[in-house]
């Protein structure tokens, strides 16, 4: 039998004692994740979220996804989760149409009530993050290159002061779904976490192409933030951290997976990276 088929009759065995499961579909996309859309006996749609050695690798936390999505789903821009089970999440399949090149107005919206959504108990500090992704690294893929870049941000680690929200960490238009009565939900929150906000505006412009100052005015106009050049400036002070982040992400999906884009996104951070530390010795 097929690895697929095997995954898929594990899965329905799994899920017995929560749902009758009729049908079991793979779903494309997803860099740190393998999820399935799964049906039940009546009709109704799922995603399952599993728990697996990608999870453990970027050390996501299904019980996190879970507290946050409750959260979301409350403010009513997200679905309440099903089921929390040991091995994975189960989610409600949310019908509509992905979002499929960025739009400003619903990012900037939905980033705004991110932050503004009831503080998680799981906090995220980049370098934490950073030290734990170099520590899922293979002895071969640390190379002096990246022990170096590594090095240098987590002697360079520092924080900004500013007051710590509920952040999305991978707000792009690609987890962005509109629904048929034309409302939003925000999708994919396995990044979630108690954090800087002027780090998740970064990630915001980043997954979306957003020109950083521009995002930063907007959000501080709309949020009635008066000193936009501080914001701006911490948000500026986070642009190479994601970068670091950005590198050992994709060097980690790469040993999992194997994926060229993977390998071409590694080499696009390392050599930013590298110029960032010969211009900020």
């Amino acid at each position: 039998m097929p690895n697929i088929e095997k995954e898929k009759a594990a899965l329905v065995a799994m899920l017995r004692p929560y749902l009758i499961v009729k049908d079991v579909e793979p779903l494309d996309g997803g860099l740190s994740n393998r999820c399935m859309k799964v049906t039940d006996e009546n009709g109704n749609s799922y995603v399952w979220r599993p728990n697996g050695p990608s999870t453990r690798a970027f050390g996501l936390n299904r019980a996190d996804e879970f507290e946050v999505l409750t959260l979301a789903s409350e403010a009513g821009f997200s679905t309440s989760p099903t089921s929390l089970v040991q091995g994975g999440l189960l989610n409600p399949w949310v019908e509509g149409n992905t979002m499929e090149t960025p739009e400003f107005d619903v990012i900037l919206d939905l980033l705004v009530k991110v932050h503004q959504l009831p503080k998680m108990s799981f906090h995220f500090d980049p370098f934490e993050k950073g030290a734990y992704y170099y520590s899922q690294l293979s002895p071969s893929s640390r190379d002096r290159s990246i022990a170096d870049i590594h090095t240098y941000f987590q002697s360079h680690a520092f924080v900004t002061g500013l007051p710590l929200t509920t952040c999305h960490y991978d707000l792009g238009y690609y987890n962005v779904i509109r629904k048929p009565d034309g409302q939003i939900s925000l999708i994919d929150w396995e990044y979630a976490a108690l954090g800087d906000p002027a780090m998740d505006i970064v990630m915001t412009s980043l997954a979306n192409e957003f020109d950083l100052e521009t995002l930063v005015e907007s959000y501080c106009q709309t949020k009635g933030i008066e000193e936009k050049s501080l914001w701006l400036e911490h948000c500026r002070r986070w642009q190479p951290v994601a970068d670091y982040l950005g590198l050992l992400w994709y060097a980690l999906g790469y040993e999992l997976y194997g994926d060229e884009l993977y390998e071409e996104r590694k080499r696009f951070f390392q050599s930013k990276l590298q110029e960032h530390i010969r211009n900020n010795p």
